[in-house]
């Protein structure tokens, strides 16, 4: 697993996260910017809560990045995350699975100069994770 795969991946498990109810909202309005002390936090706790800060960091740059992409590519990444997620080669493309891995590795690509773009990748990352010998075409 690479670099962009492990982004991919930390997105996916922040989608995840959220489940919509309907007909209730995410926060009560009365105690929307409530935050309680965390004077009495371990410090377990508060590792905790710099990774999922972390990972809603990242999640909301890659998440419009995935969205952006046309329909192969992006059932192409939302496919391979699930089965990284599960450990196991379970999920099959539902439209394209003849050109699967294909459709990724074309996904990856596009989306690794905009990973580096915003800031989640650098260049080095990205040429020691894909093979590319041309850093112009990166940046």
């Amino acid at each position: 697993m690479d670099k962009v795969d492990r982004l991919l991946l930390d997105w996916h498990e922040w989608e995840l996260g959220w489940e919509p109810v309907a007909g209730y909202g995410r926060d009560d309005a009365t105690c929307a910017m409530f935050q309680s002390s965390r004077q009495w936090m371990s410090l377990d706790d508060l590792n905790d809560e710099v990774e999922r800060g972390l990972l809603e960091a990242t999640a909301r740059i890659v998440g419009p990045l995935v969205m952006a992409l046309d329909v192969r590519p992006r059932l192409a990444v939302n496919t391979a995350v699930r089965n990284l997620h599960a450990g196991f080669e379970v999920w099959i493309n539902p439209r394209f699975p003849e050109s699967q891995d294909e459709d990724y590795a074309l996904a990856k690509d596009m989306l690794g100069p905009k990973l580096v773009t915003g800031g989640l990748l650098t260049v080095d990352d990205l040429t020691r994770d894909t093979g590319l010998t041309n850093r112009n075409s990166v940046a």
